[in-house]
């Protein structure tokens, strides 16, 4: 069941915190967790035939909704395997949008800047992200693996708001000599459950749950879902990106380019 839309203040909460980072939203897992290596071996054999990747750049179409406002323009996404990631939206009515990430685990450093070319901050807590929203292999390639990222196989189950099944693959971040407190804290904000195909093991959607940049104690639930697969340079890539915020189509990526290395 899709829930209502949350209202902010300000539109560019959802543009700024939503669009790179991400934790865990509703997921149903069928079996007890298990030590997810076999499963991310698999993925990155799906991903890129076990080829690290380094870099990639995808270009498109973007439509644009929130509230009553559609829009639409062009997107590029560029991220690479150090952590860096930046999307930039052209869109008709709105103007610029920005948004970009460096770094890794609790060093990442998020900023969203929009048509005023005005760059703010992102909260930290959603800035502890494990898995890039717009193509999560890339984060998860097993020689590239942060010692800060812990990964379970949660076997078969749902993941988001949906009913279909999917491999269950979770990640957060874990990192040591902290205090209980802030380590519970940085595994609730960190958590992304994402779903991979059975067949193919390509992702199909990602959940995760972030947090008004106000400080707002008010959950926004996040979904990515990932189609169209295309072979480019050995790298499988989703040509059609859409991305929910509790249940409603906010944002929809056409990709009609990309290049991977």
């Amino acid at each position: 069941m899709r829930r209502a839309p949350i209202v902010v203040s300000c539109c560019y909460l959802f543009a700024a915190s939503t669009l790179l980072f991400g934790a865990a939203s509703g997921t149903t897992p069928s079996s007890t967790g298990t030590t997810a290596t076999t499963l991310l071996n698999q993925l990155s054999t799906a991903f890129s035939g076990g080829n690290v990747v380094h870099q990639v750049q995808l270009t498109g179409n973007a439509t644009w909704q929130v509230g009553s406002l559609n829009d639409s323009g062009t997107a590029t996404l560029s991220a690479a395997s150090t952590g860096s990631a930046q999307l930039q939206l052209s869109l008709s009515a709105s103007g610029q949008r920005t948004e970009s990430q460096s770094g890794e685990g609790i060093n990442l450093s998020c900023t969203w800047t929009g048509a005023d070319g005005t760059t703010h901050a992102i909260d930290p807590g959603n800035c502890w992200r494990p898995v890039l929203w717009f193509l999560p292999p890339l984060s998860l390639q097993p020689s590239l693996l942060s010692s800060s990222l812990g990964a379970v196989d949660l076997g078969t189950g749902t993941v988001g708001f949906g009913t279909a099944a999917f491999r269950h693959l979770q990640s957060q971040l874990v990192l040591p000599d902290m205090s209980s407190a802030l380590a519970s804290t940085m595994m609730q904000r960190s958590t992304a459950d994402l779903g991979l195909d059975p067949t193919s093991l390509l992702p199909a959607v990602l959940a995760y749950t972030i947090w008004p940049d106000n400080g707002a104690a008010i959950p926004i639930l996040i979904e990515i879902h990932y189609a169209n697969y295309q072979l480019i340079n050995g790298v499988q890539i989703p040509f059609t990106i859409q991305r929910y915020i509790n249940g409603s189509l906010e944002l929809q990526i056409a990709v009609t380019s990309a290049q991977a290395n």
